[in-house]
């Protein structure tokens, strides 16, 4: 989920690249244009709907650019024609994803093929749920990071689809206004929120959210290790419980306790930094490539006035943000063999590529030899791709397993913060039950 301190490289890279989730719905594929050539052992084409072999229940995650979605759909449509297979594609918003999961599952019918964030993948890994997939990563060249971000203690469940750096967004021009020079650490983070916070005019200095999701979960556990304190450590044990960790959720509850943060922004959810930023209502976000995707595509007036930047340095340390994207299978699904063939069919190069393009930065490639393309070669995508290297396993330096995502899914640091500025709780109680919370989780048997 977190990555290793940005290079120096990457942050000039980022600062003065002039160029940098999630919608919803569900839909059933229709047949779009051609993404790739027709492979060699394709089915027949012409086949009649009472004809089709099987059905296989896809669920993708709705991400924020749109893009993504409607040429996964054109693929799917695609693969249902030439393999002579119905599939059923669903685009679910990353927030509901674990909801729907949990759900299906409890019911026995899981869908045949996931697409989800790691952190929602990892959490089915346990009891036997998913399916080994060695076989699979062995007919690919992934890069030995994105295998990193799959693996887990249990084994090798995930698929690695695209890897997703996050960075810090800041209103250059706003900084200018205020002849402000560009934050490099938290305590930066919060003066210059402070100096352009203008809530009479609905401008505030912070985008930040409490609501859930990776966002925030991020967020807060960016904070509190870069105040000094390892939520867990590498064998496992629960060490949140200390000062450092407690002054951190104090000083996040302070954004909104400052009123440095819109209205709303005490539920708002993984979507919510997006919207308000490309409303032009904040002046520092943090997130994935989406709004830099966004705003090429609708807003380049907003990008002009934008600063891409590394997350900020804590009083101790320093971490850069990031997560991946994998493929995960059912051990209960109907049709495994069908949701393999449609891997092999998503990683043709040239549809892969074309995909990444579509994403613009938000997804970097997990194959190796890409980034030699002409794509990756411009600097503001080289940019980005840097910022997908070295991203560590999921909860570093935990163990890299389900608990470490549950721990996110359940938004233990969120709703821990959320008492304090919601309930006035006291922070010290706040943090005795996040971590109550996080050993119901990590001291399970």
């Amino acid at each position: 989920m977190y990555k290793k301190t940005l290079t120096v490289t990457l942050m000039l890279g980022l600062m003065f690249a002039t160029a940098c989730s999630s919608g919803g719905g569900s839909a059933t594929p229709a047949p779009g244009k051609d993404a790739t050539a027709k492979p060699a052992d394709a089915k027949p084409a012409d086949a009649k709907p009472d004809q089709k072999k099987g059905k296989l229940v896809f669920w993708d995650k709705s991400e924020y650019v749109k893009d993504y979605n409607d040429f996964q759909k054109e693929r799917v449509a695609q693969f249902s024609k030439e393999f002579n297979i119905d599939v059923e594609y669903v685009a679910i918003p990353p927030a509901d994803v674990k909801t729907k999961l949990l759900a299906a599952v409890e019911a026995g019918n899981p869908p045949d093929l996931l697409l989800a964030d790691d952190f929602v993948a990892k959490q089915f890994v346990g009891n036997n749920q998913l399916v080994e997939i060695t076989d699979i990563l062995k007919q690919f060249d992934f890069r030995e990071d994105s295998k990193t971000y799959a693996y887990a203690m249990e084994g090798w469940y995930e698929i690695p689809a695209y890897h997703s750096p996050n960075v810090m967004y800041v209103r250059k021009d706003k900084l200018e206004e205020k002849n402000l020079q560009p934050p490099k650490t938290w305590d930066d983070v919060k003066n210059v929120a402070k100096a352009i916070n203008d809530p009479k005019n609905n401008f505030y200095g912070l985008g930040f959210q409490l609501g859930g999701g990776g966002d925030s979960e991020g967020r807060i556990n960016n904070l509190i290790r870069t105040f000094g304190t390892d939520l867990v450590n590498k064998d496992g044990k629960v060490t949140i419980n200390t000062p450092e960790a407690l002054a951190a959720i104090k000083y996040d509850a302070s954004f909104f306790q400052e009123n440095l943060v819109p209205q709303g922004a005490v539920t708002g959810d993984d979507a919510y930094n997006n919207n308000v930023w490309l409303a032009g209502q904040v002046g520092i976000v943090f997130n994935s490539s989406s709004i830099y995707a966004a705003m090429k595509k609708d807003k380049p007036e907003l990008l002009e006035k934008t600063l891409i930047l590394p997350w900020p340095a804590g009083p101790k340390r320093q971490f850069g943000s990031g997560g991946g994207t994998a493929f995960v299978m059912f051990s209960k699904a109907k049709n495994t063999e069908a949701a393999k063939q449609y891997i092999k069919y998503f990683f043709d190069k040239d549809y892969y590529g074309k995909l990444l393009e579509k994403l613009n930065g938000l997804g970097g490639p997990v194959l190796n030899g890409m980034e030699n393309t002409p794509f990756w070669q411009k600097p503001e995508n080289k940019a980005w791709f840097d910022a997908t290297r070295n991203i560590v396993p999921l909860g570093d330096p935990a163990p890299p397993d389900a608990r470490a995502s549950q721990v996110i899914s359940e938004n233990i640091l969120s709703k821990g913060v959320q008492k304090i500025v919601v309930n006035k709780m006291d922070p010290q109680k706040a943090l005795d039950e996040i971590e109550k919370d996080y050993k119901k989780i990590y001291d399970k048997k």
